[in-house]
């Protein structure tokens, strides 16, 4: 037993010091300003959060919901970002409707312009609504392996149930083109 305690005590802290490592390659305060994470916030919000009621894809990028987007924006916090080249990651939570706390997280990842404008953008995933220290586990997790290009389909709805991914799945997809998410049409007989 006393020979397992020290070989125990030395992969806790390796494990500890590789998770904290890992949790700051990815931190935004690491490598954005306030300011800039401000930005980049506003610059995803309307495609993240729900529009306003009976406001079209289209309308949801009139100022006149600057506001409202102002304040979902502060419901929102921009927990993982990495940035390689023009190409930036990033995975936001927001509130979830529960009885108690819960939130869920959206990575993707976007383009940006010369301008500072999105060329592309893509939510690769969206998680299903968790209490906050599970989700920030696993959307850590997932988040990573989208930055390495990892497969995440081991952790769709179909694989893993309600653990991990919500969407993508069979009938919801995420179109580049509206820059929203749709559901396949489906023929039944």
């Amino acid at each position: 037993m006393k020979k397992f305690l020290p070989l125990f005590l030395m992969l806790f802290l390796i494990t500890a010091f590789t998770q904290c490592a890992h949790d700051k390659k990815y931190d935004p305060s690491a490598s954005l300003s306030p300011p800039e994470k401000d930005e980049i916030m506003m610059k995803i919000i309307r495609y993240v959060a729900k529009a306003p009621e009976n406001v079209s894809q289209t309308e949801k990028f009139k100022s006149e919901y600057d506001s409202y987007y102002q304040e979902r924006a502060s419901q929102c916090y921009l927990e993982q970002y990495y940035s390689n080249g023009d190409t930036h990651y990033f995975l936001v939570t927001q509130p979830a409707p529960s009885l108690v706390e819960k939130r869920h997280a959206t990575g993707g990842r976007m383009i940006l312009g010369d301008d500072g404008s999105i060329k592309e953008y893509e939510e690769n995933f969206r998680t299903w609504k968790m209490l906050p220290d599970t989700l920030r586990k696993r959307s850590y997790f997932l988040f990573d392996r989208m930055v390495k290009e990892e497969s995440l389909e081991p952790f769709y709805t179909k694989s893993a149930g309600d653990k991990y991914i919500e969407f993508p799945d069979d009938l919801t997809y995420f179109d580049k083109t509206s820059r929203s998410w749709k559901t396949k049409n489906v023929v039944t007989e």
